[in-house]
């Protein structure tokens, strides 16, 4: 007969049994769910159209972009135990972005705060840091940039009073400016000349792209101190050879040709409707509509080529497709099957719009402008242009009484 001493031992053993049997199930449980976590179902968020309801919609806020993670996605580290982001460790973020251009595929953006460009590519999901940005081509305060047909980049550095040089793949090549008193905030090129926007002498300073050697300024001299530049910020150039450059000290966009001729003069100083508090980035789309980034209003205005107002969007906020302290702006259209599929599906975009906002959340804040496929817009426009007709035939007869 077994003493009370065994029967305990055997009891013992066949607990401690029991014990590593759940214990292997619940490892069990826990491996599987790390291996083969459920997917999270991502909620649907409303589309955020400019203007809003109840006029038809001309452009739809699209995507955002603050760091590599919203770029390249977002991954997680396993464990038996865990399921742990790894996403501070990864990310690469912007902090005070300005300047936007575009290349292809390829977004570019100069952020002055930390002194990098960054290179994002939405179709190969990559975000990186500029690579020549060493030795040589440091980077110290980049704000604007643009990019010539070859794909070479031409970076605008306050930090250096420099204009640095990279080529397609990021290499860097040349310095612009050496012996030159310059406080470069912009640049242009074309096929002979680099412009320097110079915010020291208020001028745009053209330098022979071959060599460096500066040419001639543009922008002063005229009697009229409206006509000149005055605290410029940002400038573009159009297909047509025309400088419309942000005018800080006047509140004005200037337009002046590649001869230093002035054409025209849009906007100023106020908070109205086609007046600016402080005018930033400007940029032009392919059927010649000009956008102007407004860090006061916060927000951008969109003019047609005869300078009448269109509209504005953006607006300040900390919701999706809102602006905080914006700066610069591109417009393009190419690449519109890449950005339709962040569209509503019946909303066609006919243009891209990029626009810095330099206080996060959103950094990189891209828009398309199109149409809903599904509306008169020119039936409404219509009917909209008579009713407004109406009312001033209306308003004149009142007066006449």
């Amino acid at each position: 007969m077994p003493t009370c001493d065994v029967i305990c031992r055997v009891e013992m053993k066949g607990l401690f049994l029991l014990m590593k049997a759940c214990l292997a199930i619940v490892l069990l449980v826990l491996v599987c769910g790390c291996m083969a976590p459920q997917a999270k179902q991502e909620k649907k968020l409303d589309p955020v159209f400019f203007p809003p309801a109840p006029d038809p919609p001309r452009i739809q806020f699209l995507l955002s972009i603050g760091n590599s993670l919203d770029v390249e996605g977002r991954e997680v580290e396993t464990s038996l135990f865990a399921v742990k982001p790894v996403e501070n460790r990864r990310a690469r973020s912007l902090l005070k972005p300005f300047g936007v251009a575009l290349h292809g595929d390829l977004i570019y953006v100069a952020d002055s705060l930390i002194g990098r460009v960054a290179v994002i590519n939405l179709r190969e999901k990559s975000f990186e840091w500029l690579k020549g940005d060493e030795r040589g081509g440091k980077l110290q305060k980049p704000l604007n940039l643009t990019t010539d047909a070859e794909g070479n980049l031409y970076v605008a550095d306050v930090g250096r009073n420099r204009i640095l040089v990279y080529d397609a793949a990021g290499n860097f090549t040349s310095i612009l400016g050496d012996g030159y008193d310059i406080e470069p905030v912009d640049v242009a090129v074309d096929e002979r000349h680099v412009y320097v926007l110079d915010r020291n002498s208020s001028q745009i300073l053209v330098l022979r792209k071959r060599d460096g050697e500066l040419v001639e300024g543009l922008g002063q001299g005229r009697e009229n101190l409206y006509e000149n530049l005055w605290l410029p910020t940002t400038m573009t150039l159009s297909d047509r050879g025309v400088f419309y450059v942000a005018n800080a000290g006047t509140g004005m966009i200037i337009q002046i040709d590649r001869d230093g001729n002035f054409l025209s003069s849009l906007g100023k100083m106020g908070d109205r409707p086609g007046q600016f508090a402080r005018p930033r980035g400007v940029a032009l789309d392919s059927d010649g509509r000009l956008y102007v980034v407004d860090a006061g209003h916060q927000n951008v205005q969109m003019f047609n080529k005869d300078n009448r107002l269109l509209m504005h969007f953006g607006d300040p906020g900390v919701s999706r497709g809102y602006l905080n302290v914006p700066a610069g702006i591109a417009v393009s259209n190419e690449n519109l099957d890449l950005y339709q599929q962040y569209a509503e599906p019946n909303f066609k975009l006919e243009q891209v719009i990029f626009v810095i906002s330099q206080i996060q959340p959103f950094h990189l804040n891209i828009y398309g402008l199109g149409k809903k496929t599904d509306f008169d817009y020119e039936g409404y426009y219509r009917k909209t242009e008579e009713l407004r007709q109406q009312e001033a035939g209306d308003a004149g007869t009142e007066d006449g009484k």
